[in-house]
């Protein structure tokens, strides 16, 4: 059997090795792969990107030469809004479409609204992104590593914010819908994904709050291994 690859993508303020832990568990049964923006990581001196499309434009890019089926998506918090508006660039260009698709923590596309969260002073901004739960603590707490990834988050925000939802042909691919228990998001806000795909649709809440999964880890590797045809 061909071992399906699994594209993830990265919340706001994260990078290349944000995964790397989920990444640990899924292999060798799956491959891996992550995205490196410009800004972050290994590409920290090149300046980062605001829009959300030109995101999505530079993931295009990265996925060079286009994958092969089987092949997934996995995508967290602003990484599921990349993963989806990539999806609608591949079905656009008749090109192969990934399994399946696992959005995480993050509100249906639809659903969507500039809340100028980017604007706020840091002081705002670092007590919304504690109120949210959108940040861990251990670098909330640390005035040296807030002033790395404050920038890279507060940028990530502004894509978020001011991107501009717009319909499109509902894509032919099952989707995993997770949510963290203690999130204060409604139901429907997250059952709304349901209407961007035409396969199967499972939506579940997971202990925990905005970061579930890096606690949920066994959880969840099994559950996309078992999904991608690779678990008991």
């Amino acid at each position: 059997m061909t071992k399906p690859t699994l594209y993830l993508f990265s919340f706001g303020g994260g990078n290349a090795a944000s995964f790397a832990k989920l990444q640990e568990r899924l292999e060798p049964q799956v491959n891996t792969r992550t995205f490196e923006m410009p800004g972050k990581g290994k590409r920290i001196k090149e300046p980062m990107l605001r829009n959300l499309h030109l995101m999505v434009q530079e993931h295009l890019e990265q996925l060079e030469p286009l994958p092969r089926p089987p092949f997934a998506f996995f995508g967290h918090s602003m990484g599921c809004y990349v993963a989806h508006l990539l999806i609608h660039q591949l079905q656009k260009q008749g090109k192969p479409l990934p399994q399946h698709v696992f959005y995480s923590s993050k509100v249906a596309p639809s659903k969507n609204y500039d809340k100028k969260r980017s604007i706020l002073s840091d002081d705002e901004f670092v007590e919304k992104l504690r109120i949210l739960k959108g940040m861990p603590d251990a670098i909330l707490e640390n005035p040296e590593l807030l002033r790395i990834f404050l920038p890279m988050v507060r940028n990530d925000f502004y894509a978020i914010d001011s991107y501009r939802y717009r319909a499109g042909e509902p894509y032919p691919v099952d989707m995993s819908v997770f949510c963290g228990s203690e999130e204060v998001v409604d139901d429907q806000e997250l059952l709304d994904w349901k209407r961007e795909g035409a396969g199967t649709f499972h939506f579940e809440r997971r202990p925990g709050h905005h970061f579930w999964l890096f606690n949920d880890l066994d959880w969840l590797s099994t559950y996309i291994l078992k999904t991608l045809g690779h678990g008991n």
